[in-house]
C-alpha cells in the first residue's frame, strides 16, 4: 500500500500515451490503487455485456466505473479505481486510457488557434470532469487500438480527441475543489514538488510537522507554504489532511481492518477527528464508504 507518483511510459512520444487494457478474466479487488501523476489523464470504460462494474474515487468523488463512463482527471487529482469481472474471451471488457503532457498542451494550444477552446478544458479538468455518454460512446474508436498506430496517426487522434471533449457541452466537473499541478518539465520547482509528495508518501502515517519537511526540502516555512497554494491550490496541511484520507479510503476498499485502526494508521491520532474529517469529504461515514464497494 505504498503510494507513489505514477510514471507514465511514453514509448511512442513524450508528449502523449495510448493504453488500452482488455480484461477477459474473472478479477475481484482494486484494479488501480490511490494515486496521482503530472499528466492529464483520460479514461474511457467499455463494458458492453456488463461484467466488470466498478466504483472510480476523484479525490471527494465517488462514480461509476461502468460501460460509457469516461473520466478527465487533471494533474495532481488523487484517483483509484475497483473493479471486479466475470469477464472471459467471450465476453471481454476493456479500459482506453490517454495521458498527455500538460506542458505540451499549453504550447500546443498557443501555437494552433484553433484549439483555443482546449484551455478552459484544461482548467476545468482540475477539478475532474465526467464526460457525457455521448462524448464517451464518440470516443471509443478514436481510442480503441489507437496505440498500435504510427505516431503521426496517434497525433490526428490526440486533436480529434480533444476537439471533441471540449465541444461536450454535458460534461459535468466531479469534486468539490481544484488540485493543480502545473508547471515547467525540468525545473527546481518540480524537483521540491516531487520530493515533498514522496516524502509525505514516506511519512503520512506519522506525525509531520512543517518544520520536518522544510528540513528535508531545505526550504524556509513561508516558501513551502507558496509551493503548496499555488501548485496545489491548497495549504500543506490540507494537503496532508487529504491525503491520509486518500489511503484510508485504500484500506477500508482493500482491507476488512476496523476504522479505528485504518484512522491510526493513515496518521489520525484521534478517531472521532477522523470520522468527521472523513464525512466533511465524502459525504459519507468510512463505514458507508466500505460498503460501496462490498
Amino acid at each position: 500500500m505504498r503510494p507513489t507518483i505514477e510514471r507514465i511510459n511514453k514509448a511512442v512520444s513524450p508528449s502523449w500515451h495510448f493504453v488500452d487494457y482488455l480484461c477477459d478474466h474473472a478479477i475481484t479487488g482494486t484494479h488501480c490503487g490511490w494515486h496521482y501523476h503530472s499528466e492529464i489523464e483520460l479514461v474511457l470504460y467499455h463494458d458492453p455485456h456488463k461484467v466488470s462494474p466498478g466504483k472510480t474515487v476523484l479525490d471527494d468523488y465517488v462514480g461509476d466505473a461502468t460501460h460509457g463512463c469516461a473520466y478527465l482527471i487533471g494533474p495532481g487529482l488523487p484517483h483509484m479505481v475497483t473493479r471486479s469481472s466475470t469477464a472471459t474471451p467471450e465476453r471481454a471488457s476493456s479500459s482506453h486510457v490517454l495521458w498527455l503532457d500538460q506542458a505540451w498542451l499549453q504550447s500546443l494550444v498557443i501555437t494552433v488557434p484553433e484549439l483555443s477552446s482546449v484551455s478552459d478544458l484544461l482548467v476545468r479538468a482540475h477539478k475532474g470532469i465526467k464526460l457525457s455518454a455521448a462524448c464517451a460512446d464518440a470516443l471509443f474508436p478514436l481510442m480503441n487500438g489507437t496505440p498500435q498506430l504510427k505516431p503521426s496517426a496517434q497525433f490526428l487522434r490526440v486533436v480529434e480527441i480533444l476537439l471533441l471533449l471540449s465541444e461536450d457541452k454535458m460534461a459535468q466537473a466531479v469534486t468539490s475543489r481544484p488540485l493543480c499541478f502545473y508547471v515547467a518539465k525540468e525545473t527546481p520547482v518540480i524537483d521540491k514538488l516531487e520530493k515533498a509528495q514522496q516524502f509525505i508518501a514516506d511519512h503520512y502515517n506519522t506525525q509531520i510537522s512543517v518544520e520536518d519537511i522544510c528540513r528535508h526540502l531545505h526550504v524556509s516555512e513561508s516558501s513551502l507554504y507558496r509551493m503548496f497554494e499555488k501548485h496545489f491550490a491548497e495549504s500543506f496541511s490540507d494537503h496532508l489532511k487529504n491525503y491520509r484520507l486518500g489511503k484510508a479510503c485504500e484500506w477500508l476498499v482493500r482491507s476488512n481492518t476496523s476504522v479505528s485502526v485504518v484512522a491510526e494508521r493513515v496518521g489520525f491520532t484521534n478517531l472521532s477527528n477522523f470520522n468527521r474529517q472523513f464525512k466533511t469529504a465524502k459525504n459519507m461515514t468510512p463505514t458507508e464508504f466500505r460498503r460501496l464497494f462490498r
